[in-house]
């Protein structure tokens, strides 16, 4: 799936800067609900006016919450935004789990401190007389290479990390004598390029010294992003979208269901359609 031309906005999302370290070994098994909270760059979370650089964030779509965890907040906070509500946890009940998401254990006391409030897409409220804002971070645009997208949002990081790419396409792929470019159009404000941008990512990586090579526009937000240049010359309905290039020319794209496995187009578009799936 893409994004078309609407704007998406996302929840909210949680920082953890300098704190306590998080033991790996549980006793006390996951919540049920409150676990897998994944690492996200959406936002920068902001303390009494001071930006917080070194803040990670981890965010569950599902419940959906956000789990604060920073040195610069007396403790560790839970955001609900179906419920607008402020809690804090004990930073003993935080476990950090090896595949790098972050779960809350089944016997963490939520203690609530009050509501959070909406200043446009800015989330803000006060934890012990701190003002704390949760704001989105500038959205990545131009031309980047693939190790920025992974430091821009570390999910993307960890998303490619656990794809797994056709082998018989990657193979292919390798062996193309002529020089292949994907250029990605996409946005680091789109959960469908999230979803399925770390995937091309991971076939770079296994494409390393090969002739295919790859690099990502990022689009500013809608609807700023369907009046950039690029996207009206190129006439990029969507994101993500892959453009590929063989020689100079274009011959191809990679769009709509082709991103659940884009080695796989990729390598039908350059050598036709030896590999029909997964």
């Amino acid at each position: 799936m893409t994004c078309k031309r609407s704007v998406v906005l996302i929840a909210l999302a949680i920082a953890l800067l300098a704190v306590p370290a998080v033991s790996r070994a549980q006793s006390v098994p996951s919540d049920s609900v409150l676990r897998g909270f994944e690492p996200s760059g959406d936002f920068v979370l902001i303390v009494d006016g001071k930006a917080v650089p070194k803040a990670e964030i981890y965010q569950n779509d599902k419940v959906p919450a956000i789990l604060v965890l920073t040195s610069a907040l007396p403790s560790p906070v839970l955001l609900t935004p179906r419920a607008g509500t402020v809690e804090t946890v004990h930073i003993m009940k935080i476990a950090k789990q090896k595949d790098g998401t972050v779960d809350l254990l089944a016997d963490a006391v939520l203690a609530p401190i009050g509501q959070f409030q909406r200043d446009g897409e800015n989330v803000a409220f006060t934890d012990e007389g701190r003002q704390v804002s949760l704001n989105p971070k500038p959205p990545l645009t131009g031309l980047h290479k693939g190790t920025e997208l992974k430091e821009h949002n570390p999910g993307y990081a960890r998303s490619a990390s656990v794809y797994q790419p056709n082998g018989q396409a990657i193979a292919a792929l390798k062996k193309e004598p002529k020089p292949v470019t994907v250029r990605v159009f996409f946005g680091s404000w789109c959960p469908h390029c999230r979803q399925h941008v770390p995937y091309i990512l991971k076939v770079e990586d296994q494409l390393k010294g090969s002739q295919v090579k790859f690099e990502y526009f990022g689009l500013p937000r809608p609807p700023d992003a369907w009046q950039t240049p690029e996207v009206k010359r190129l006439k990029v309905g969507g994101v993500p979208t892959g453009i590929v290039y063989v020689e100079g020319k274009e011959v191809g794209r990679i769009i709509g269901e082709g991103w659940d496995a884009p080695e796989v187009l990729l390598n039908k578009i350059v050598n036709g359609p030896a590999v029909k799936g997964k």
